[in-house]
């Protein structure tokens, strides 16, 4: 239809925008548009909350509740004083070591959506000071339903495997690093290996590793904290349900019988879970299962992936079993 059959069945003015950007409706009432909200700021300070908190729990030598607690039953800050002129570099390298895995796996994502036209917003940074990381990880939002199959699966798989480039030299670094906290106020707990720190861990002849009694928190160095700890938030990532990253890999693979994929490795998950007691995933399976196990559909389902996605998708469906340990903490002692 001509612009001029369309002047003569509107009033005038209708089909026109004001130079201030206001749009008119049918009752020539100017309605303002609605102002972008910057989210910038906020998303600093989630990052500089991370760094202190992943800081924070590096000086407590991985046992911040413990300190806590202690300084709480103490009625003093002596032991928070100690800690920090002790352990502040061993704290420090380690931040710096998590946030630069965690920050190369959201770019991976981020930088992917930015190839291919879909808005989204930078890592958003997910502080947890309780907990012995220190964080929940980080995440991007992106514009549903625009990306098609094939794309939404180069998203999906791009931020596992530039997290992995960046953890898997942190690790060796951990492997040939004696640098340790100086003062560890008391054994907390022991950490579970990966199948993947064990296997190199043989193939480099290193028995304290590879004796599969778990290292306890008082012998970790920080880069080999930080790089266990991007792997199993890449490993998590990977499971192949929902809007995970696995569940972007598992739908461009299977597309909609992707849900039986889902299904399978939930129940799993909670098994697990229940058999070795490691209910701090309680939380996250019921993130998970709030969003929904089935993965939405793309913009176009019918986009081919090609022989090389499939192969590569297929083995990075491996990723938790190599990255995630049966019992990723073990506690040794109550407070």
């Amino acid at each position: 239809m001509s612009k001029t059959s369309l002047e003569s069945r509107w009033p005038p003015g209708f089909l026109t925008r004001s130079s201030e950007g206001e749009a008119y409706d049918g009752d020539l009432e100017p309605r303002p548009r609605r102002a972008r909200k910057n989210r910038g700021p906020l998303l600093i300070w989630l990052f500089i909350l991370t760094l202190l908190s992943t800081t924070w729990v590096g000086t407590t030598a991985w046992s911040p509740v413990f300190v806590l607690a202690t300084a709480y039953n103490d009625g003093s800050l002596k032991i928070l004083r100690c800690l920090v002129l002790e352990n502040g570099l061993c704290a420090i390298l380690f931040s710096m070591s998590l946030i630069a895995i965690l920050a190369s796996h959201e770019m991976g994502h981020y930088w992917m959506t930015r190839a291919y036209g879909v808005a989204s917003t930078p890592p958003i940074f997910i502080p947890f000071p309780f907990h012995p990381i220190g964080t929940c990880g980080a995440l991007i939002a992106m514009q549903s339903g625009v990306a098609n199959r094939k794309q939404m699966f180069d998203i999906g798989i791009a931020g596992p495997l530039a997290g992995l480039v960046v953890a898997i030299p942190v690790m060796f670094a951990g492997f040939y690093t004696q640098f340790e906290p100086n003062f560890a106020p008391r054994n907390d707990f022991s950490l579970g290996m990966p199948l993947l720190v064990q296997l190199l861990a043989d193939s480099l002849h290193l028995p304290s590793i590879r004796s599969g009694q778990g290292l306890i928190n008082a012998n970790l160095n920080p880069f080999l904290m930080a790089s266990w700890a991007g792997l199993l938030v890449t490993g998590l990532n990977m499971m192949p349900m929902s809007q995970l990253d696995g569940g972007h890999v598992a739908f461009g693979l299977l597309g909609r019988r992707s849900i039986w994929v889902a299904y399978f490795v939930f129940g799993l998950c909670v098994t697990l879970m229940i058999i070795y007691r490691q209910y701090s995933f309680a939380l996250m399976l019921g993130l998970v299962l709030l969003l929904g196990l089935r993965h939405p559909p793309s913009s176009d389902d019918t986009v081919p992936l090609g022989w090389f996605r499939h192969v590569l998708g297929w083995i990075s469906l491996s990723i938790p079993v190599f990255c995630i340990p049966p019992q990723p903490f073990h506690f040794l002692l109550e407070l």
